[in-house]
């Protein structure tokens, strides 16, 4: 039956099969298309944020870096900033896809000026220092070695390069203890600018200590040019003469005696001698002193030990062990303390002993133990001596009988 009811149906679900068709077909410059077109071309455009990121990122963060750790870098880039500014700018117009900003327009035509602006800033700066200011120099400061041989002047100038005398003059207290002409050159560049240096070694000006009761401060005059500066030299530096010393000897004691009459006997003495600046208490340590020292403990039958000469370079000590009669041979002096601890073949109660069986002769009596220290021919002519006694005896049982003796070793005689 046609016309009727399910002829209509079919006939409409047929004509939206149609339009389907013919929405699926039509080209993508339709309506829709564009919309999407235009959605998607938005999602995709680069914000003024992005720019600013990149911008900070590629050209502004080396910038510093370079500047603040060229000195850590194993090459100078400092002197090639402005071609890395230059390549770094190239980088980020690339990346930002700006090409011709006359024809882009918008944030592309934005981010070029940005880049642009920030180009000549971070150049500019530099180069005006380095062809307007020439020549303006500043004192840079000092640098003291480690190991105490030298120290180091460092002058600085506002860019520009070339080479320059510096005549210094160094005094201790009223005294004149140097004069010289260093020739450096402004060679060097770090996070604070370009700079020169040049050394004077310790040796050459060293006259005394600067601390201490006999200490003088150490004045330094560096002069380039018309420009003057004066400063005080580092005083602990400049303190290494040995003015003081103490000696002491410890006794170890036992119950296990081989002479059955005695009931406590001396197994040995640890010796210790301290060198360093004289103080009301110990001697200060001086990590920076050079010195000999000579320790003998004498006893009513003469010398009972004589220690091997030891020699001291700033804070290592070393002698002859005599076969490992005197320990290990070495040992830190003047680190962290100004006391050293003389070594013997034993260890007893924590302490390095020399045996009584090894002494020369161990008569009772009064001994004593002397210490003469002779400086290294740079840091003075002085010997320092120094000595302490002890008493080395049968302890006294207030006469009681049958017991049985001990000795004692105690301070003073």
């Amino acid at each position: 039956m046609s016309g009727g009811l399910l002829d209509r149906v079919e006939e409409d679900e047929e004509a939206e099969e149609v339009v389907e068709e013919v929405l699926a077909a039509s080209p993508e410059t339709g309506l829709l298309s564009r919309e999407k077109s235009n959605s998607d071309d938005e999602g995709a455009e680069i914000t003024m944020t992005d720019s600013l990121k990149m911008i900070g990122l590629v050209m502004i963060l080396p910038y510093f870096l370079i500047m603040w750790f060229d000195v850590y870098l194993p090459y100078s880039m400092s002197s090639y900033l402005w071609l890395i500014i230059i390549a770094t700018a190239g980088i980020v117009w690339w990346q930002l896809d700006i090409g011709n900003p006359l024809e882009s327009g918008g944030v592309k035509m934005t981010s070029s000026v940005i880049v642009v602006v920030v180009t000549f800033l971070l150049i500019l700066p530099p180069l005006l220092l380095g062809n307007v200011l020439v020549g303006t120099m500043s004192f840079g400061g000092i640098d003291y070695e480690e190991d105490g041989s030298a120290l180091e002047v460092t002058i600085r100038q506002n860019g520009g390069t070339g080479s320059y005398d510096a005549v210094v003059a160094i005094t201790y207290g009223t005294q004149d203890a140097y004069s010289g002409t260093h020739t450096f050159s402004i060679d060097q560049s770090d996070g604070y600018g370009k700079h020169g240096t040049f050394s004077i070694d310790t040796s050459a000006f060293y006259s005394g200590n600067a601390l201490g009761d006999s200490g003088a401060d150490y004045t330094m005059t560096v002069t380039v040019g018309d420009s003057v500066w004066e400063r005080t030299l580092d005083a602990n530096f400049l303190t290494r003469t040995i003015t003081g010393a103490d000696t002491g000897v410890t006794a170890v004691m036992t119950d296990n005696c081989d002479d059955p009459n005695l009931e406590r006997c001396l197994v040995g003495v640890g010796l210790s001698v301290s060198s360093g600046l004289a103080s009301a208490a110990s001697p200060v340590a001086m990590p920076l002193a050079n010195y000999n020292l000579t320790a003998t403990l004498s006893g009513p039958g003469g010398a009972a030990i004589a220690y091997p000469v030891v020699e001291v370079v700033r804070t290592s000590a070393s002698w002859d062990t005599d076969g490992g009669a005197y320990g290990t041979g070495s040992a830190i002096v003047g680190d962290w303390g100004s006391q050293l601890q003389l070594q013997g073949s034993e260890e007893r109660d924590s302490i390095s002993i020399i045996l009584k069986d090894d002494w020369q002769s161990s008569d009772y009596g009064c001994y004593t133990l002397s210490v003469s220290i002779t400086q290294d021919s740079f840091w003075g002519s002085e010997t320092v001596t120094s000595s302490s006694e002890y008493t080395f005896e049968i302890e006294d049982q207030q006469g009681e009988e049958n017991e049985p003796d001990r000795e004692r070793w105690i301070p003073g005689c």
